[in-house]
């Protein structure tokens, strides 16, 4: 009787056992189904609210962007450099209320706090030359080839003091060469005093527009050639790392000597500039000690020569962007057309 008793006791606590094991499973599922769930509503609210901030934070920079370019473009007089800050300010506050109001009509609140706008001086490099009518790329004042564009430039906290540098140039204008002999070639050069970047500009073995780089610390005869491009002129963006509107990797403008955080200041400079034909921009930070070169850069502005006007090199703002579900603010600084470090 009591061995009976006992195999009963063993298979009710076997059921129970089963039994509170079922619930237990049954809970597990349940609580991580609701994780899932919470996990996964929380990812797409957050991916909306996301979107919404990236799109307004895209907006804000790539429309200050503009207003800058279009302002420094319009090569205001030496001495109107109030003006062209105010006129930038202006183009500010009609592209936050453009904004605010696009932020309205999805249920959101945006602010570019335009009155709280910081500027950095720069000055707009340009020579006017273009592929259909070129220049060679000597200096204003006495068509030397090797000269000086600009000295003791400063990095502008986590930017650069060089932005938007692009030039268009010829095939036929430029020095037949190669990346192990280059020196004959058009060069650009980035020096601190004591190392030193080049970027040349050269027609290659293909007849093609070619780009070569020497890395700070190396010889010449290091010069890699990172890109080119077969066509009769084309564009390099020295800033922007690109020949001919195709990324080209291995021109970041400066390497480690403009693009260090530790760099005191650096100079641009030109070298064989008569081997070399058509146009260039280019927009330098001259707070601090940077100055462009006024014995080789006129400050009158000529078709004929390249010159520099007032520019805004950078400028910092806070904006802010609110939605049920989001709260977004930070203080944005737009240099367009700067090396990405």
């Amino acid at each position: 009787m009591a061995d009976l008793m006992d195999a009963e006791d063993r298979g009710q606590l076997v059921l129970v056992a089963g039994f509170a094991l079922a619930v237990v499973l049954v809970a597990l599922v349940l609580l991580a189904n609701t994780a899932i769930f919470t996990e996964n509503l929380a990812t797409r609210d957050n991916g909306v609210g996301e979107r919404e901030v990236l799109g307004y934070r895209s907006s804000a920079v790539d429309g200050a962007g503009g207003i800058v370019d279009r302002e420094n473009a319009a090569e205001y007089a030496n001495g109107e450099r109030d003006l062209l800050e105010g006129n930038v300010s202006d183009g500010l506050a009609a592209l936050d209320s453009q904004l605010r109001e696009s932020a309205g009509r999805n249920a959101a609140s945006a602010r570019a706090d335009v009155n709280a706008a910081t500027f950095t001086n720069g000055s707009l490099v340009r020579q006017n030359g273009t592929a259909d009518d070129p220049r060679q790329f000597t200096n204003a004042s006495d068509d030397r080839p090797d000269w000086t564009v600009a000295t003791g430039l400063e990095r502008d906290g986590d930017g650069n003091a060089t932005r938007a540098f692009v030039a268009v140039v010829t095939s036929s204008s430029l020095e037949p060469a190669s990346a192990s002999d280059p020196d004959d070639a058009f060069h650009v050069v980035v020096t601190n005093g004591s190392a030193a970047w080049h970027a040349y500009v050269y027609q290659n073995a293909s007849g093609g527009i070619a780009v070569g780089v020497k890395s700070a610390g190396e010889p010449v005869s290091a010069t890699s050639e990172v890109c080119s491009v077969a066509a009769s002129n084309a564009t390099v963006d020295f800033t922007g790392g690109s020949l001919g509107g195709v990324d080209c990797p291995g021109l970041a403008f400066g390497g480690d000597v403009a693009g260090s955080a530790t760099t005191d200041g650096y100079d641009v400079l030109v070298r064989n500039g008569d081997r070399a034909a058509g146009g260039y921009d280019l927009t330098v930070r001259t707070a601090g000690s940077g100055s462009v070169s006024t014995g080789n850069v006129s400050a009158t502005p000529s078709a004929d020569e390249p010159y520099r006007v007032p520019a805004v090199y950078a400028v910092e703002f806070p904006i802010e962007y609110r939605t049920g579900e989001v709260t977004y603010a930070e203080t944005v600084r737009v240099a367009p057309g700067e090396r990405d470090d």
